[in-house]
């Protein structure tokens, strides 16, 4: 499928050259001190974002884990490598090919990049692409990725990637891959970045976890935004566990305050919205799956008396045969199965964590409940 870079519904960034993003990413990337990378972004903001849409053109490809305007590319490191040795054109028993496919193993054939993946489809590139730019923009980068994410086929995805090789150089694509696999290695972390675009950024993604609402919320730096409430039907960040060395670094980290401790099911996190008969089941990556509905929105709405609130959980499967949690990993095929109407011994279940429940009234305001409140 020939795919034409006006043809995808991105806005902004017409005329920013993706090769000056590449530019600040590898100068981030080298650079040791965190205010010089902060600084040097805040930089690129000011010269090429001059146009309020040019911001989110820029911030989804910058923090490409956080973008939910775009769909799933459906492209882990092994099906990214077998499209990348059709879109060159190159034999699957070439030396490039097995560099590819097995990026993960080290040796001679590999090199010392084995293990990432970016550098080592860098260095295959590097040997077939040209070394100069076509001058791809970001506009046209982003509706290259709108197309690579709805595409339903590989034979689509590859003939995108394909495109995408000729329009640009290895370095180019080095970064481009980077950002499909949503993992920049800029050494900045997402705080800094969000604190130099504005300084109520990260306040307003955590209650909506929406990229784009923030960058057109935020145009102004120089204007404060008024803290917003959390709104049931709109994914809230999660809080996440902070990993540490070992008890006793968890134990000082804690300030002698007093603690619940809770057993951790091997599960997927789900934080379920509950706005009468509306209900939204959001992962930890702010996607809704729906496809949680027909096995769980009767549980919820028959269990849990508020009728506005937010459930934050782990999503497993009860295995009823064995009187036990069935393995990691079938949520999906359980959720299949309920929405086929097939009876099993299996079905998905939430397992609310304590004081999880967000209750919305009118009238009392929005408070925090213990999970035991709201469940009979």
């Amino acid at each position: 499928m020939a795919t034409s870079a006006v043809d995808g519904g991105s806005v902004g960034g017409e005329d920013i050259k993706f090769s000056v993003m590449v530019s600040l990413f590898q100068w981030i990337q080298k650079s040791r001190s965190s205010a010089q990378k902060r600084s040097k972004f805040r930089k690129f903001l000011d010269a090429f974002c001059r146009k309020p849409q040019d911001n989110f053109a820029a911030m989804r490809l910058i923090l490409p884990g956080l973008d939910r305007e775009r769909g799933s590319y459906g492209l882990k490191e092994h099906v990214l490598a077998t499209c990348l040795i059709d879109a060159l054109a190159i034999s699957r028993d070439s030396d490039d090919a097995r560099r590819l496919l097995n990026w993960r193993k080290g040796g001679p054939k590999i090199g010392s990049n084995a293990g990432n993946f970016s550098l080592v489809a860098a260095e295959v590139l590097q040997r077939r692409q040209g070394m100069a730019s076509a001058g791809l923009t970001i506009k046209e980068l982003n509706d290259f990725l709108d197309h690579l994410a709805s595409s339903e086929n590989r034979a689509e995805k590859t003939s995108i990637l394909s495109d995408l090789i000729r329009k640009t150089n290895a370095q180019e694509m080095k970064w481009i891959i980077m950002i499909i696999l949503k993992d920049l290695k800029l050494g900045i972390s997402e705080k800094s970045i969000f604190l130099e675009f504005h300084a109520d950024a990260e306040d307003l993604f955590n209650v909506t976890c929406d990229l784009k609402l923030v960058c057109e919320k935020l145009r102004d730096r120089s204007q404060r935004h008024k803290r917003q409430d959390i709104e049931v039907g709109k994914a809230v960040r999660p809080q996440l566990a902070l990993r540490v060395s070992n008890a006793s670094a968890a134990w000082k980290k804690l300030h002698g305050k007093d603690v619940v401790v809770e057993c951790k099911f091997d599960g997927d996190r789900i934080q379920i919205h509950r706005n009468n008969s509306e209900l939204h089941f959001f992962s930890r990556n702010f996607l809704d799956h729906q496809e949680y509905a027909h096995g769980m929105s009767d549980v919820i709405t028959q269990n849990i008396l508020a009728d506005k609130c937010i459930l934050d959980g782990e999503m497993l499967v009860w295995d009823a045969s064995m009187n036990r949690f069935a393995e990691f990993g079938s949520n999906q095929e359980i959720a299949k199965a309920a929405r086929e109407g097939l009876d099993s011994d299996r079905q998905l279940c939430c397992i609310l964590f304590l004081s999880s429940v967000f209750k919305f009234g009118s009238s009392a305001g929005n408070e925090c409940v213990n999970a035991t409140d709201a469940c009979p």
